[in-house]
């Protein structure tokens, strides 16, 4: 497909919007094309010219370009948006004059800050009576864990002691203990074997008579007591396996129990206590954090009440831009301004370019690239030249007037070295070249008529004219391409034929 062909396509989309525009656009072209060529005095110079006289054009193939236009204002190619980032709603002091060129750091705009001085004031004592607490709860965990330690060291010690208790006792005392009363056995045992045989000597001697009676009688008192000394050994190891054995055992491993639940005791005491200081301390740390975190936010506050320019730029308020409804609370020293409000623009005027709004119907034939030329309304010199950079992704509504109204926000950059003369806010209007229609009929506009979905023209049909039904193509501000119903040398009348004129051959 050809470049022509293209752009004729794009030339038929905007002819569907010139037939629901074209009763109000034709009556306007009418009258203009009136003045334009003369008012209605027949004139046919001779020649092949397009535009025949006053009231004729014939009809020729010819070139053309398809614009947009667009009204606006200018604008810097970037600005930087100042903002109050102070919380809630605090009022000028001290702001800068507008249109003053400012430096990077200088001051722009002084806010109310004695409250936030006295807030600051007040929670820097807050501040350290948060530290004091935390450093005391420091302290305190730090003396609990040493008291801890020290008891469970102790607890520990008496646990090792009972158990060397029990170990000695056990591998001791008990050993030591059953020897002697095995001892005291085998002695009376003997005793009780040497009793019986010095009585038996006795007796044999007392029965042979070499000794007395009172002599075997004492050996007879001496087995007696043998026996007995035997019996209270055996009592004695049964005495102290039943009963003495299994007191002494139940106290000493009650001992190691004792001391071994003590030390898990004072274990549990001290992870509680530790706990607990812990806690205590968590508690102190994170409210001095959230009190120093506050003072952070408080300072920051205080030093954002003076706002410095981040970037070199023109001074313009936020409220001598915008709709003109938006300016009824003017930016001036008392004035209040809330959190994230814009207070003023920095833009950087050496780059300069027209903001200007497209109907949304017009928007589709608009790209980045186009060229463009852009006319101040402020300035007398020619047209300045520049191209499509941007196009909004978003509309913007007419506001209350007209919220029907969709319109996108184009921006069309401008020569560099034109930007000194140039200020924001200035009027302007740009023609954008969307396409081109290379050597087809076209007819001025004031020659095109509506009648329903009908266009039509008049054409020269000897005495008087003839209306004839067109196709129309792609259309500019001043010409329409006739995409069928003329041929090429057809004239068409430029004005709206008189009562009689129109003839129906």
């Amino acid at each position: 497909m050809s470049a022509a062909s293209g752009d004729r396509r794009r030339g038929k989309g905007l002819a569907g919007v010139t037939a629901v525009v074209v009763g109000v656009v034709l009556v306007l072209a009418g009258v203009a094309g009136w003045t334009l060529f003369g008012g209605g005095e027949d004139n046919e110079p001779a020649g092949t010219n397009a535009i025949e006289g006053a009231q004729w054009y014939r009809v020729v193939p010819q070139s053309f370009d398809l614009t947009v236009v667009a009204s606006g204002e200018l604008q810097a190619a970037e600005q930087t948006e100042v903002k109050s980032e102070v919380e809630g709603r605090v009022a000028i002091v001290e702001i800068v004059e507008e249109g003053t060129f400012v430096e990077k750091g200088e001051v722009l705009v002084r806010l109310e800050s004695s409250n936030i001085a006295e807030k600051v004031e007040q929670e820097e004592l807050n501040v350290e009576t948060a530290r004091t607490e935390m450093t005391t709860a420091e302290q305190e965990l730090e003396i609990e864990r040493n008291e801890s330690a020290s008891e469970i060291r102790d607890a520990e010690v008496k646990l090792q002691l009972a158990e060397l208790d029990l170990a000695k006792w056990e591998e001791g005392e008990v050993v030591q203990k059953r020897r002697e009363l095995q001892l005291a056995l085998e002695k009376a045992e003997r005793r009780l074997e040497r009793a019986k045989e010095d009585l038996a000597y006795s007796q044999q001697l007392y029965d042979e008579k070499f000794i007395s009676f009172s002599e075997l009688d004492g050996d007879i008192v001496e087995e007696i007591e043998a026996i007995a000394a035997l019996e209270t050994a055996k009592l004695d190891i049964d005495v102290y396996e039943k009963y003495a054995f299994q007191r002494d055992k139940k106290e000493n491993e009650t001992s190691v129990d004792q001391a071994r639940d003590a030390l898990e005791n004072t274990k549990r005491n001290a992870e509680q206590s530790i706990s607990g200081d812990q806690a205590r301390l968590t508690s102190r740390i994170r409210r001095y954090r959230i009190r120093d975190e506050r003072l952070t936010e408080l300072k920051e506050q205080l030093e954002a009440t003076t706002i410095k320019a981040p970037e070199a730029g023109l001074v313009i308020y936020k409220s001598s831009v915008g709709p003109r409804w938006q300016r009824q609370d003017p930016i001036r020293q008392g004035r209040q301004v809330g959190e994230n409000e814009t207070i003023l623009y920095l833009p950087d005027t050496r780059s300069m370019v027209a903001a200007v709004r497209v109907h949304e119907a017009l928007l589709s034939d608009i790209a980045e690239g186009q060229p463009a030329t852009v006319t101040i309304d402020a300035s007398s010199g020619p047209p300045l030249t520049g191209e499509v950079a941007s196009v909004a992704v978003m509309a913007e509504d007419g506001g209350w007037l007209n919220p029907n109204l969709r319109e996108y926000l184009v921006q069309v950059s401008l020569p560099q070295e034109a930007a000194a003369s140039l200020k924001p806010g200035m009027r302007a209007s740009s023609e954008i070249i969307v396409g081109r229609v290379d050597e087809s009929l076209a007819v001025p506009l004031q020659a095109v008529h509506a009648e329903g979905e009908t266009n039509y023209v008049y054409v020269d049909a000897g005495r008087g004219v003839r209306r004839q039904p067109v196709t129309l193509g792609a259309s500019s501000e001043a010409f329409v391409e006739i995409a069928d119903g003329l041929s090429e040398g057809d004239r068409v009348l430029l004005r709206d034929p008189r009562p009689g004129e129109v003839t129906d051959s």
